[in-house]
């Protein structure tokens, strides 16, 4: 598997960009990198031997082509309404073909769902194959961390639409799910669901959404709201709904997407040593970092903020993050609290190795959430942060006067145009992207 066409844009566009300092990985950060990679080294192994072993019936695939609205495969444990309009208008008119594949696995019956819009989908089984395997490597990672008393079903939808996660046009508009969400399901549901309605960043979406439902972060906790918000709201006192979970979730998604990246990419090349593992690791967190802070800058140069204004006890700050700071989606979680987390990657890392029961699963008590809380309070404005936010907002501004520069030039070339006008408008949370 190789990076996507659009990830290979977005990291020429910040190769340059020196804002993010890259931090030395400690013995520490080494030893649970190792670790990822070895659990996902084994979980390979498992599938490929598991598929040489069963052969042609390995993938038990079905391909259906839809002809009308009632052909497509719809979640049973959410209603219609759960899809934003725009999305679900687009799943009903665009899809042309399902393809379906069940599997017995880790004491799970599961099935997947690829609703798709191409006519021809039989010519691109072996990327649908090649996707299977993946997802399938990444739940038997995931099935050693998870609580056992989740139900033994498990259904994916992953509705590859070609709709693309970008600001409104104005800001005018409130961010909301349309711009931002690409998936939903429950938490340890007893007939868990995981619907995907975006082939942009489905995989990472996937890591995200199994978090949630195998219980891996800590939405199902009754007191994480009394807990989480108030020592939140107490930095940045923002209207928020906090869901501080959700930026856990996602450092995780990031963190195990950049796993996947680092190792699928090193063994296109015929080399998965520890090495090269952790050489990729680098070079892709980095990116990661990097971008974090583009998004969030775009995202709060939109509403006309800056990072600052978001936590400064100046009268001024608080008059403008009263008056614009909206969000109809988790954009607090998602583009402020994530890249903190992100920037001190190794801490967080740390941080889970030394306060979690396993690296990956919350360890669910009240002092674990404060002690979280307490993480973020050290970290949202480090002398390495607020420079990081610093030199990141200098270059939107230097982006922005490109891009003025370039309209202003008839003669400048519409692809360069189109790819600008892509990197400032996308709101897609990874730069990493396996196709």
């Amino acid at each position: 598997m190789k990076i996507t066409n659009n990830s290979k844009l977005l990291m020429s566009f910040f190769l340059e960009n020196k804002c993010i300092n890259h931090v030395e990985r400690t013995n520490k950060t080494t030893n649970i990198l190792k670790k990822l990679f070895k659990e996902l080294k084994d979980a390979d192994t498992y599938i490929k031997l598991k598929k040489q072993n069963e052969g042609s019936h390995f993938y038990k695939i079905h391909i259906e082509k839809i002809t009308n609205i009632s052909h497509v495969p719809k979640p049973k444990t959410f209603n219609p309404t759960s899809f934003p309009k725009e999305i679900r208008e687009h799943i009903d008119t665009e899809t042309s073909y399902s393809l379906s594949y069940t599997f017995s696995l880790f004491n799970k019956e599961i099935k997947i769902y690829f609703i798709v819009e191409e006519n021809n989908p039989e010519l691109y089984i072996d990327y649908y194959n090649q996707y299977i395997e993946k997802i399938l490597v990444w739940l038997y990672i995931v099935y050693q961390y998870s609580s056992k008393k989740c139900s033994k079903h498990l259904t994916l939808y992953i509705y590859f639409t070609s709709l693309t996660k970008k600001l409104p046009p104005s800001n005018i508009y409130v961010i909301n799910e349309i711009n931002v969400n690409t998936a939903f399901t429950y938490s340890c549901h007893h007939d868990p669901e995981i619907v995907i309605f975006r082939k942009e960043e489905w995989f990472k979406v996937l890591l995200h959404e199994t978090f949630h439902n195998y219980a891996l972060d800590f939405s199902d906790m009754n007191t994480q709201r009394d807990i989480c918000n108030p020592a939140i709201l107490s930095i940045f006192p923002v209207q928020s709904d906090v869901n501080l979970y959700e930026a856990y979730t996602e450092f995780w998604a990031e963190i195990m997407n950049v796993i996947f990246c680092s190792y699928y990419v090193a063994l296109d090349q015929n080399s998965t040593s520890d090495d090269e593992l952790l050489s990729n690791f680098d070079f892709f967190i980095n990116f990661e970092r990097t971008y974090g802070f583009f998004q969030m800058i775009k995202t709060l140069n939109f509403m006309g903020l800056t990072y600052k204004n978001l936590y400064s006890k100046k009268e001024e700050s608080a008059l403008m993050r009263e008056t614009l700071y909206k969000e109809d989606s988790n954009i607090l979680a998602y583009y402020i609290i994530r890249p903190i987390l992100l920037h001190n990657y190794q801490g967080f890392l740390g941080w889970c190795d030394k306060n979690n029961f396993s690296l990956l699963q919350f360890k669910k008590t009240n002092t674990n959430l404060e002690e979280f809380c307490k993480f973020i309070q050290k970290n949202y404005k480090t002398k390495s942060m607020n420079e990081s936010v610093d030199c990141m907002q200098k270059f939107m501004i230097k982006v922005k006067k490109m891009k003025t520069m370039k309209s202003k030039k008839s003669q400048s070339k519409k692809e360069n145009e189109e790819d600008l006008d892509f990197t400032l408008s996308n709101m897609r949370m990874t730069i990493c992207e396996l196709g």
